[in-house]
């Protein structure tokens, strides 16, 4: 249970994170680089079932949503193994879930994201995993 837990808690952290850091840096000072980044964001808008909405606001509001989706998982996560251990104490079809998760999040962060998402996800990746390897087949 512990190392689910590790997971469980990477989870959390990226979730967390990712709001606070996305939250500091929409209150500090952006450089000259980000300002024009986002003005451009601002001036390219596109149109979503009706709804026009700039690049920067679909980045944005995508990024946050996804965050609280990633807390959320977790929570979840962490309530369900409380209230029924036997979801973490036998490998059944919710740790592979998690493993699975961690590790396309991880694919992906390798890919396109800087190294805090990379090496968070690899450590929920090896504690789900080593979840999965200790528990009762």
């Amino acid at each position: 249970m512990r190392s689910f837990k590790v997971g469980v808690g990477g989870f959390l952290l990226l979730g967390t994170g990712h709001l606070a850091l996305t939250g500091a840096a929409a209150w500090g000072d952006p450089t000259a680089q980000q300002e024009a980044a986002s003005a451009a964001m601002r001036s390219t808008s596109m149109n979503l079932l009706g709804l026009e909405r700039s690049t920067l606001d679909v980045v944005n509001g995508m990024s946050s949503v996804m965050a609280l989706f990633v807390i959320s998982c977790a929570l979840l996560a962490l309530f369900a193994a409380r209230h029924c251990p036997t979801l973490v104490e036998r490998r059944t079809a919710f740790g592979w879930t998690l493993l699975a998760a961690s590790l396309v999040g991880l694919a992906i962060s390798a890919f396109l994201l800087p190294l805090p998402p990379i090496a968070v996800l690899t450590v929920t990746s090896c504690a789900f995993a080593l979840s999965l390897r200790r528990a009762a087949p």
